[in-house]
C-alpha cells in the first residue's frame, strides 16, 4: 500500500501542479483604471525603445510601458526588440556578440528624419530616466528556448532599482517565466501569446498551466469573449497587443480586458 502511495505521489504532484494553481493578486497595478502601456515607446514618432520614445510617452500621459530587452556580450541589459543591430540601427552583428560600448555608438534615429543620434540605452539608464510611477512591463527576449542569461541579471536591476511594486516581466519563452517563479514567486509574470511567427508548440495558451503566469499578454486579433471568460476563471489579468485602433481599445476594454499595449499615445488617452 505504502510503495503505491508513493509511486502516485509524482502524479498526484503533476495534477496539483497543472490544475490547482492560482496567480499572485496584482490589481496594485490597475488602481487607475485599465492599464495603459506604450509598445516600445512611440515607434511612429521616436526610435523604438529609446530613453527619448519613452519619454515622450510619459509626457503624453501614459504611466506604463513595454520594453524589450536582451543582453550583450559583456552582460549589459539593453533596450532592443531585435537581436540584429541592422533592422534599427546604423550597425551590424550581433548584440549578444558584441560589448555595450561598442553597441552604443551606433545610432538608432536615422529613419526619423533631422533627427539628431540616439543610442541603444541600458535597461538601468532607462529606469533611472523616468519618473518614479512609471510601470514597466519589461519583455525580455531570447534567441532560442534555453537562451536564459539574461534573467538572472535583470532581476538583480529589478531589486537595486527597488521597482519590484511596478513591473511585468513578460516573454514568450515559458522557459524565462517558469525559472522567474523559481527564483522569485513574488514578481509578476506576463505570458505572452500568439499564432503568428512563434514555433507551434508555442502558439495554444496551455503554456500558462505549466510556468502560471499572473498576467496573461495576448495578440489582439486572438482576443474574442470566450478566450476573456477562459482567462478570466483562470484569475489572470488581461493585457492585449498591439492595440492601433479605438474601435478595438473600447471593445476590448467594454468586455474585460485590464490593459492596453499600443503603438500610438493618442489612442491610449481618448475614449
Amino acid at each position: 500500500m505504502i510503495i503505491i502511495v508513493i509511486g502516485c505521489l509524482p502524479l498526484i504532484f503533476l495534477i496539483k501542479h497543472l490544475f490547482f494553481w492560482k496567480p499572485i493578486d496584482t490589481d496594485y497595478l490597475y488602481l487607475n483604471g485599465p492599464l495603459m502601456m506604450g509598445h516600445r515607446g512611440v515607434p511612429n514618432l521616436k526610435p523604438e525603445n529609446t530613453i527619448s520614445g519613452f519619454e515622450y510617452l510619459i509626457n503624453m500621459g501614459i504611466k506604463g510601458i513595454e520594453v524589450d530587452v536582451i543582453s550583450t556580450k559583456d552582460k549589459q541589459i539593453i533596450c532592443s526588440h531585435n537581436h540584429d543591430l541592422e533592422f534599427e540601427t546604423d550597425g551590424n552583428g550581433y548584440i549578444s556578440k558584441k560589448n555595450y560600448v561598442e553597441i552604443k555608438k551606433f545610432n538608432t534615429s536615422g529613419k526619423f528624419l533631422n533627427s539628431k543620434p540616439i543610442s541603444i540605452p541600458r535597461l538601468e539608464d532607462l529606469i533611472n530616466k523616468l519618473p518614479k510611477e512609471t510601470i514597466f512591463n519589461i519583455e525580455i527576449k531570447s534567441s532560442s528556448l534555453f537562451d536564459l542569461k539574461a534573467l538572472p541579471i535583470i532581476l538583480n536591476i529589478i531589486s537595486k532599482q527597488r521597482i519590484k511594486n511596478r513591473v511585468i516581466i513578460s516573454s514568450f519563452n515559458p522557459l524565462i517565466l517558469l525559472l522567474i517563479k523559481i527564483l522569485d514567486k513574488n514578481i509578476p509574470t506576463g505570458y505572452l501569446w500568439s499564432n503568428f511567427n512563434v514555433p507551434l508548440v508555442l502558439s495554444n495558451p496551455c503554456w500558462i498551466n505549466l510556468v502560471h503566469p499572473d498576467l496573461i499578454h495576448p495578440d489582439s486579433h486572438l482576443i474574442d469573449k470566450k478566450l476573456i471568460s477562459y482567462f478570466k476563471k483562470k484569475g489572470l489579468k488581461i493585457n492585449a497587443w498591439t492595440v492601433n485602433n479605438l474601435p478595438l481599445k473600447n471593445w476590448l476594454l467594454k468586455n474585460g480586458v485590464d490593459g492596453i499595449i499600443s503603438d500610438f499615445p493618442l489612442i491610449m488617452i481618448n475614449k
